[in-house]
């Protein structure tokens, strides 16, 4: 194989569960718990072959009927109105399944077997009410009733280990059927009927005496006209109220207001007033005059302002002043007497309080009414009840008895009619039957499918409550995580012979290896380290991280170093390469480092004693130092059940792996790994199912 980077490898996406189950995946489970199912299956099938073996002949007797459709199967009313006026039928499914019930009651059976024989029909067992209930219960079981299809003919069988027997008795349940149909459709007599129409005529009376006392009592004609009347009424008497209240209204405010009007218009007013010039007026007028003709003549003798003439005109313009202000009339006579306007107020306001009394007392006698209509419409509506119940009693009972009039002499004349048992024919009676049906075969695929069913049910059930994990998908299923890799276990004679540090690794693919390595590239760019972990002892922790660290540094061409955390008295890798002849060399850079034959894989020596512990702390210091210098770093850290050190390790590696042995790591171990180093820091990148086997055979693996 020649090297390839592991950046050349693409890393395809691992299998989840919930993805299609395939048909190998279904196989697997069948093979695995073969000797349980085979051990399911053969109990059922053995049972089987001795019950065929003793199962004895069993005969069957049978018998058909023919059912045609009678005046039984008519109905007509007894009671109620057909608006119609024809009798109804029933369908012939109907019929059928009614005859059928009657065969097959529990009545007739019991009596056909009390008359042939309970010791006749079944030997082996006694007398007695508990005998017959068991007789009853097993025929049941041997007695078959059925409808032919799309026909009225009605099958019986019966199967029973005496052919005659059987034949007897169903001949027997016949006429005993036969019988028991016609007491079942004999109609009722006469006097009955007659009793019946006397009763329905005295129920009539006495409804309608109700009705009429309760007419009388209440002043009823037709109930439903005097509510409706009532009802108008109360409606009218409302809209009434309701135009007088706002009449009354009205007037109120207009009373008001004429009130108001004559409160403000006087009762005596002045009807004719004499006027003359005033007196005063005359006079300073006169006055006014004589001045003017003085100043007029003094202005003719002397200049404007000469003191004469200037003290008349001052006197002039003060007269004017006084004749502007004086008044210009002045009253000589004034006749007073009564107001006229507020006269017809007052009229008007004594009219309005007139007609606001009238409105008023309207109001009184419309509401009484009013009332009292609402009073009637209440013991209507309390006497409703009763009154519709009455006469829906009478309407009921009317109808009734017109029904029971006209079928009474339909119904004695029918009980004159006989045959009820006319309408079942007898197409083929039973005869005592010549071939027998042991149930064999059906007895052996019962078992052969009960077999199966159980063999199946033990798979199902075994393979969901085994504690182990046998296949990638049930890994993913219960531990909630990817599978790496799936190495199967491989004979010891079929290993190539070549050294443990040579390039070819022992359990993993190389492209399995370089998936892995793919990932912890992925996680920490070029370079990482990664902690293989084990939950116990023998799951191959060693084998899967010798065989990552060969893969790396062999194929890859990559520096790497593989760390024994392993005590020195428990084995690890560096004692195991020892003991195989690699040779081992110091380097320079750190003692607890040894080189392998000059290639680029590198190994611890023992870095633990049995009994002592590192600490973190010192861990963390060596891995850290050890990650700088080589590119992939590869822990094989001891089991969980030995040793807590692969808790310390998990959070110091960029990934954990961890290793399970198919068939004897169970889930829950496995799964408390898993939590327990993703709890102290660790990143689980999957699991690794190591040692995994095939049990379903190599030509059937090919085909499926």
């Amino acid at each position: 194989m020649t090297d390839q980077p592991l950046t050349d490898l693409d890393e395809g996406p691992p299998p989840r569960p919930g993805l299609a189950v395939t048909i190998r995946e279904l196989a697997t489970p069948v093979f695995y718990h073969w000797r349980k199912a085979l051990i399911a299956f053969l109990i059922p099938v053995v049972l089987a072959l001795a019950a065929a073996s003793l199962a004895k002949p069993i005969y069957t007797a049978q018998s058909r009927l023919l059912i045609l459709l009678g005046d039984e199967y008519v109905f007509r009313r007894a009671v109620g109105d057909d608006t119609t006026g024809n009798p109804q039928t029933f369908d012939r499914a109907q019929i059928v399944h009614a005859e059928m019930e009657i065969l097959g009651s529990r009545e007739l059976r019991e009596k056909t077997l009390n008359e042939i024989g309970l010791s006749r029909v079944y030997p082996r067992m006694r007398g007695g009410d508990a005998g017959m209930n068991m007789a009853l219960e097993q025929l049941g079981r041997d007695l078959k009733i059925e409808n032919v299809p799309q026909s009225n003919t009605i099958e019986i069988q019966l199967r029973n280990r005496d052919p005659k027997v059987a034949a007897d008795f169903v001949n027997l349940l016949v006429r005993n059927y036969i019988a028991t149909r016609r007491d079942i459709f004999q109609r009722s007599d006469s006097a009955a009927v007659s009793d019946q129409q006397r009763e329905l005529s005295d129920q009539l009376a006495a409804t309608e005496t109700q009705i009429a006392d309760l007419s009388n009592r209440y002043a009823i004609g037709d109930f439903d006209q005097e509510v409706q009347a009532v009802q108008q009424q109360q409606t009218s008497l409302t809209a009434q109220l309701a135009a007088q209240d706002q009449a009354i209204a009205n007037a109120a405010a207009r009373a008001d207001r004429l009130a108001s009007q004559l409160r403000a218009s006087p009762s005596v007013i002045a009807l004719n007033t004499d006027q003359a010039r005033s007196q005063q007026v005359s006079t300073l007028t006169q006055n006014l005059m004589l001045l003017r003709e003085r100043q007029r003549i003094a202005a003719a003798r002397y200049t404007d302002d000469y003191p004469l003439v200037v003290e008349l005109n001052r006197q002039i313009a003060d007269l004017e002043a006084q004749i502007a202000a004086a008044p210009q009339s002045q009253t000589d006579l004034v006749r007073s007497g009564p107001n006229p306007v507020s006269q017809q107020i007052e009229t008007q306001l004594a009219t309005t309080r007139g007609e606001l009394a009238g409105l008023r007392s309207g109001r009184a006698e419309i509401g009484q009414a009013l009332q009292a209509a609402r009073g009637r419409l209440t013991q209507l509506v309390e006497i409703g009840p009763r009154y519709r119940e009455l006469t829906r009693q009478r309407a009921l009972t009317e109808t009734a008895y017109r029904s029971v009039a006209e079928n009474a002499e339909d119904t004695r004349l029918q009980n004159t009619i006989a045959g009820a048992n006319a309408n079942v024919r007898v197409i083929e009676s039973a005869r005592p039957p010549t071939k027998a049906h042991t149930g064999r075969l059906l007895i052996l695929a019962a078992g052969l499918l009960v077999g199966v069913l159980g063999a199946l049910a033990v798979i199902v059930i075994s393979a969901a409550t085994t504690p182990v994990m046998l296949t990638p998908r049930d890994v993913e299923t219960r531990l909630h995580v990817p599978v790496l890799a799936a190495v199967p276990l491989a004979d010891h004679d079929d290993r190539p012979v070549i050294p443990r540090w040579r390039p070819l690794p022992e359990r993993l693919t190389a492209d399995e290896a370089a998936l892995i390595l793919r990932r912890l590239q992925a996680a920490n760019g070029r370079s990482g380290a990664l902690v293989v972990i084990g939950p116990e002892d023998g799951v191959g922790v060693t084998s899967i991280a010798l065989d990552l660290a060969i893969a790396a540094a062999f194929r890859s061409g990559v520096p790497t170093l593989l760390i024994d955390a392993e005590p020195a008295d428990a084995g690890g890798l560096f004692m195991a390469l020892r003991s195989a002849g690699a040779r081992m060399g110091e380097t320079a850079d750190n003692p607890y480092v040894q080189r392998i034959e000059d290639s680029n894989l590198y190994v611890t020596t023992p870095m633990a004693r049995a009994g002592s512990n590192i600490s973190e702390a010192r861990w963390k210091t060596f891995v850290d130092g050890v990650k700088t210098m080589f590119p992939v770093v590869v822990i094989d850290a001891p089991s969980l059940q030995r040793s807590s050190a692969a808790l310390l390790l998990a959070p110091l590696a960029d990934l954990s792996v961890i290793v399970i042995e198919a068939e004897e790591t169970r889930a829950a171990v496995a799964a408390n790994l898993i939590e327990r180093v993703a709890a102290s820091g660790g990143k689980v990148a999957g699991v690794v199912l190591n040692m995994r086997r095939f049990h379903i055979p190599r030509f059937i693996y090919a085909r499926i």
